[in-house]
């Protein structure tokens, strides 16, 4: 009933360890990812990884062919008796020069928000408003407000012109520009490089988009040329471009960015330039969600769960070791390649914590075996036998007790001859020392040849041969009853060591019948906790004890006499390696097929030997 019981709760285990297993897994991963965000300081070693990988790996490409930059500078300010704002002449004159060079569309990231000399302010809007190439002004969102009177002339300059608010959004951790906001939250207008990207034909996504930054030999992304520089470009060098025109002045307009982690800051019109190029080659779509992070940490929890339930002690700090060196490894390299944007430091953090803990469960179950093992052999359990039974615990044990199944086993059945005798002899406290001298002794001869010692049976002794870990060819089944009829052996020689001491001693001596059998058993386990047992149990077991009780009628009774039986199959495994003499079919009790039996003791064998002799010639 109890083999059934474990039968029906196995799928249900199994079903409970991989639900153990997927929650660790999630743990793991959860709490990887979670260790690398902000505003804990893993967050800014991460980051401070990614600026590295960036600053030193990243490829190096061209600047972008469909991009200028127009930058003013000391230089040009110099020009002029006041610096701000810029000279709207200046400007005024740029955009006619940039037009007439045939650029795509004009991007002009200062803002308009103070008059000046009218007539220059004047001379700017008429630019601005004739021109025939799409032409951008920079605008402020509703987050940053401007006093009226500056608001005002804001308004006058954007005011049937197509604009772009300057909305670059910081992390709020450590105030780096990484995301762009192609449309404003709140207005729905466009960002100034969506505008130009609009402007320019190209599709701007509806959702927030991370930045990818283009690395160049010369910093900025595109080709870079002062203003005042502009009416001496050869027109082709502008042709078909989008050119950004704006500040490149040290204090103004300054961003930290993932170029900038390692140097100065970034100014607005490059990060603007950057997420135009972005726009302009397609490169703006995916989401911000952190899909890339949690693949990569599940990947790594999956393998560092692996490995910590199948290695422990060097060997799983080795390999986690190579886990976490070799994922920063393989993001270094991917961004040497081009392929920024994966996590260096939550992955392999998930895949220690899902290790470790999966090291911890497998430990708490091997305890927990040993624990059952210790509990159903004890101490007479062979240390080469337990190792293996440790090694293979899946094809025994399930859910910390024995599995009930079948399996083809050697069992050794032994009892002293006599005994009734010796107990008559004996006062109480000297027989269980007398008995308790030979248990031990018979006990270490079966550890000694890979048996295991099941039950003490009075008098008699119950061992197994193949048994608990059920053995998976012939071969092994063999060499378990080969071992078996060998400790038999021992056995009978351990016995007559011991009449010898106790003759000394002026004890009773003993005899000793041992049966032995071969074929299919059940094994498993009775009872609960404390109380579990574990059993072999069919017709192999019962045909073991009947051949020990054979011995009475052919071996004999008497102090010293030992009679070792083996059933046919066992003698069949043995393939002549130890020699018998054959008994002949026998009958035992409550069995109503006869089966052929085998006697190896040494009385056997001397009359075997015995009957080789070639007898007397005769006189011819």
């Amino acid at each position: 009933m109890a083999a059934c019981r474990d039968e029906e709760a196995m799928p249900r285990r199994r079903m409970l360890d991989a639900a153990r297993a997927a929650l660790l897994l999630v743990l793991a991963t959860g709490l990887g990812l979670l260790l690398v965000s902000p505003p804990l300081p893993l967050a800014a070693a991460e980051r401070l990884f990614q600026a590295a990988a960036f600053r030193w790996l990243a490829p190096v490409q061209p600047p972008h062919p469909r991009l200028v930059l127009i930058g003013i500078t000391e230089e040009t300010l110099a020009q002029f008796p006041y610096r701000s704002p810029v000279d709207r002449g200046f400007l005024a004159a740029l955009v006619e020069r940039l037009a007439a060079a045939g650029v795509a569309a004009i991007g002009l990231d200062i803002l308009l928000d103070r008059a000046t000399e009218p007539a220059k302010d004047a001379a700017l809007l008429q630019a601005l408003r004739r021109q025939a190439v799409p032409t951008i002004v920079i605008s402020l969102g509703p987050e940053t407000p401007l006093p009226p009177e500056r608001a005002q002339v804001l308004a006058g300059f954007l005011e049937g012109l197509p604009s772009g608010t300057a909305n670059l959004a910081r992390d709020v951790f450590d105030g780096l520009v990484r995301v762009h906001l192609p449309w404003h939250p709140e207005t729905g207008a466009p960002s100034f490089p969506a505008a130009l990207a609009l402007a320019a034909g190209a599709a701007v996504p509806d959702q927030p988009f991370p930045m990818h930054w283009r690395r160049t030999a010369t910093g900025p992304v595109a080709p870079l040329y002062p203003a005042e520089a502009v009416p001496l470009l050869p027109p082709d060098w502008l042709r078909g471009r989008v050119a950004l025109v704006g500040a490149l002045l040290p204090g103004s307009d300054e961003h930290r960015t993932l170029a900038s982690a390692f140097g100065p800051p970034s100014y607005g019109v490059e990060v603007h330039a950057q997420v135009l190029a972005q726009l302009l080659d397609g490169r703006a779509g995916g989401s911000l969600l952190p899909w890339r992070e949690v693949l990569a940490a599940a990947a790594l929890a999956t393998l560092g769960l692996l490995a910590g339930l199948r290695l422990a002690g060097r060997r799983l700090i080795l390999v986690l070791g190579l886990l976490l060196l070799a994922w920063p490894a393989a993001v270094l390299a991917a961004n040497a390649a081009g392929a920024p944007g994966w996590p260096a430091l939550a992955p392999p953090l998930a895949g220690l914590l899902a290790g470790g803990a999966a090291r911890a469960w497998a430990g708490a179950a091997e305890r927990r075996d040993r624990a059952v093992v210790r509990s159903l052999f004890a101490r007479f359990l062979g240390a080469e036998v337990a190792e293996a039974l440790l090694r293979d615990r899946e094809l025994f044990l399930a859910g910390g007790r024995p599995k009930p199944q079948e399996l083809t086993a050697t069992v050794l059945f032994s009892d002293i001859a006599g005994f009734t005798r010796i107990c008559e002899q004996l006062p109480p406290a000297p027989l269980i020392t007398w008995l308790d001298r030979y248990m031990d002794r018979m006990a270490q001869v079966a550890l000694a040849h890979g048996g295991v010692v099941l039950h003490f049976l009075g008098d008699g002794i119950f061992i197994g041969f193949g048994v608990p870990v059920p053995r998976q060819d012939r071969a092994a089944v063999a060499e378990d009853a080969r071992a078996a009829a060998r400790c038999a052996l021992a056995m009978e020689q351990a016995l007559a060591a011991l009449n010898a001491e106790w003759r000394a001693e002026g004890l009773p001596e003993a005899g000793l019948r041992i049966g032995i059998h071969t074929g299919p058993l059940v094994a498993g386990s009775v009872g609960q906790k404390e109380r579990m047992e574990f059993c072999l149990l069919g017709d192999t077991v019962n045909v073991g004890a009947r051949l020990e009780q054979l011995g009475k009628q052919h071996g004999g009774e008497g102090p010293g006499r030992c009679t070792i039986i083996l059933g046919e199959p066992s003698w069949r495994l043995l393939d002549g390696t130890v020699p018998g003499l054959p008994i002949g079919e026998v009958a035992l009790r409550n069995r109503n097929a006869r089966m052929g039996a085998w006697r190896i003791d040494r009385a056997a064998v001397l009359a075997l030997q015995a009957q080789a002799q070639p007898g007397p010639v005769e006189p011819g």
